[in-house]
């Protein structure tokens, strides 16, 4: 399996050549909880034992350049790694679909807790994919039904819902221990 993973520059993996040195979470040592997995993708949380991939060549490079400390030129450009994966994988080594691992945890219909899903407008994933850009999605008060005296207010969103939007916006994949130097098939650079 081939995959992709986006260096700014200036950044960790821009400086430290993962060709020669792997790739390595930033606290490999802490618990592959839900929670973690949840925080990791939606809040960008790098204090995790994650090591975020995507299978889109895409998504890596807009990560790349996006990331990056100053715009990217053919002169200094940003970097796109391209891994590849062999099955079986490595012992110690898991592959895992947020999707998936997401999903096994949410609540059921009869769940007397919140649920996942959003109370807004079919726009508002939109502010869920790109909120720097399209941020009134997010915002938009959703419309009650007829005769409420319910407060106006923007939609719910549950770290769960963000947490599954980004996933399949970024095409992610997350790794779990260390992917050796070995997999780094290419360096594109890109600006």
């Amino acid at each position: 399996m081939i995959v992709y993973r986006g260096a700014g520059i200036s950044s960790h993996w821009y400086v430290n050549n993962p060709a020669e040195t792997g790739f390595t979470a930033r606290a490999p040592h802490t618990s592959p909880t839900p929670e973690r997995l949840m925080q990791h993708i939606s809040r960008g949380t790098g204090n995790s034992p994650f090591i975020s991939l995507t299978r889109s060549y895409a998504v890596a490079r807009h990560y790349a350049v996006l990331s990056s400390a100053r715009i990217p030129t053919p002169r200094d450009p940003a970097y796109v790694y391209e891994v590849e994966m062999e099955f079986p994988l490595l012992s110690g080594f898991q592959l895992l679909d947020p999707v998936k691992e997401v999903a096994r945890i949410l609540p059921d219909l009869a769940s007397q807790g919140p649920p996942y899903q959003h109370d807004g407008i079919p726009n508002f994933l939109l502010g869920v994919i790109d909120p720097e850009n399209m941020t009134e999605f997010l915002e938009k008060h959703a419309p009650q039904p007829p005769s409420s005296e319910g407060t106006p207010r923007p939609p719910n969103l549950s770290i769960e819902l963000e947490t599954l939007v980004r996933a399949l916006r970024d095409a992610e994949i997350l790794a779990l221990g260390i992917i050796p130097g070995i997999c780094v098939k290419n360096c594109f650079r890109v600006s």
